[in-house]
């Protein structure tokens, strides 16, 4: 640690401590009467009170996870990252990157939840020192994901909630997977977060799991790092048969082939196979990445669903499942 760290985190914690005992609750507040310790996707055993009624989120993956356990009702405020949808309209929006701390403190939460995957994980000592409870989830694997919905269940009380949503999500997962196995070939593919810049998602991502469920092969698993930024002659040298991408409004294989024009060559191009996955679906670990899956494997194996006449998200891209 730096010597100028220590002296803004100090500097800091004296700026919003009096914003947080002005507002703080009663001791006699039916919030705070009882507590339970819950283990984080840190590893951190936190108290938290019981049972929460004031909660930020500081990671839309956060905010994914207290929809599926039924506990939006809960929610004080939500990040300027979060996707805009309706049932998040009327809560006001903070920074998490950079972290808005005298915004959250304001709000009076009893707990913060953050991502392990977004979220800096020395902010948890500033918390601690401000007396808020801040929860890590953990983001790293789909079971990881399926965990922090049961165990947001059992913070918020809406055990039963939590534990369907969780039961369907993994159903739907465990049919996708069932579909897809019986592909005699997988093609090769390859995910771009941006058209231009080839940012890409190595061995350990989560993305990587949802392509193998999608009946994909990815080619990244080579990559050690998480996060690889893919050049040009690698993706040459591997001619995926698929690209697929979280491209937008930005177009998709026009949008490519003007950033990287050497890729005309490639399969996945001359076959037209390049595939637009919505950011909201994505780029979040959390549970709509089931939906992510589902929407890969129809558009890159149409022949697996072509007995199916309706199923699961078969309609819009966008269409937010009732599974959740």
């Amino acid at each position: 640690m730096s010597r100028l760290r220590p002296i803004l985190f100090y500097a800091l914690i004296a700026v919003v401590l009096p914003l947080l005992t002005s507002c703080a609750p009663s001791s006699d507040s039916p919030a705070s009467s009882t507590a339970r310790t819950v283990t984080d996707g840190l590893g951190r055993d936190v108290a938290v009170t019981a049972t929460p009624q004031r909660v930020v989120t500081i990671a839309p993956g956060a905010t994914h996870i207290v929809r599926a356990a039924g506990a939006l009702d809960r929610l004080t405020a939500v990040t300027t990252a979060d996707y805009e949808v309706d049932d998040l309209a009327h809560l006001p929006r903070i920074s998490a990157l950079p972290l808005d701390l005298e915004a959250i403190v304001g709000l009076n939460p009893d707990l913060v939840l953050a991502s392990e995957q977004v979220n800096d994980p020395a902010h948890a000592e500033m918390f601690d020192a401000l007396g808020i409870p801040i929860l890590y989830l953990g983001a790293d694997s789909w079971s990881d994901v399926h965990e922090s919905i049961l165990t947001m269940g059992s913070v918020f009380n809406t055990d039963s909630f939590a534990q369907a949503a969780a039961d369907s999500l993994e159903s739907l997962r465990r049919e996708l997977i069932e579909l897809t196995g019986h592909l005699d070939k997988r093609p090769t593919g390859i995910f771009l977060v941006s058209h231009i810049t080839s940012y890409s998602f190595g061995n350990g991502s989560y993305v990587l799991d949802l392509m193998d469920w999608a009946g994909i092969h990815p080619l990244t698993r080579s990559f050690d790092t998480p996060a690889p930024i893919l050049d040009d002659e690698w993706v040459l040298l591997n001619n995926p048969d698929v690209i697929l991408g979280s491209f937008g409004e930005s177009g998709t294989k026009d949008a490519l082939l003007d950033h990287h024009p050497t890729w005309r060559s490639l399969d996945a191009i001359r076959s037209d196979r390049v595939v637009d996955v919505p950011s909201s679906m994505i780029l979040t670990p959390g549970p709509d990445n089931i939906r992510a899956a589902w929407h890969m494997a129809r558009i890159v194996h149409p022949t697996l669903f072509d007995s199916m006449a309706t199923g699961p998200f078969s309609g819009s891209a966008d269409q937010r499942s009732s599974a959740e």
